[in-house]
């Protein structure tokens, strides 16, 4: 079933290039060879691609429709695109990753 969205590896190839930089970011945290990247050590540019990364490859899995009638039916879809599955879980674990280091490093006991 095709409900216009694009092609098969669109939305799976434009998340792994979103999610370089949060992984080359967390790489480097981990073992302590930060990139010196200027404006991509951003925390809004690097949450911003990993959503904006997980929501692209979300919308090209998932097809929701209200079909009309009485009474209306709600209709999902769900695709089983694997790479597009494997980059979402991959961007969810780094925002998990991520939002969970903010909250350890910002809000500890002093």
């Amino acid at each position: 079933m095709s409900y216009g969205h694009s092609s098969a590896f669109g939305w799976p190839l434009r998340g792994a290039l979103l999610l370089t930089i949060p992984i080359a970011f967390v790489v480097g945290a981990l073992t302590g060879h930060t990139p010196n990247w200027g404006i991509f050590q951003n925390p809004v540019v690097l949450l911003g691609s990993i959503g904006l990364a997980a929501m692209g490859n979300l919308w090209s899995l998932l097809h929701v429709e209200v079909l009309k009638g009485k009474p209306p039916i709600l209709r999902v879809d769900i695709s089983a695109n694997l790479l597009s599955i494997f980059i979402l879980a991959v961007a969810s674990l780094l925002g998990v990753l991520l939002i969970g280091y903010a909250f350890l490093e910002n809000f500890t006991r002093r």
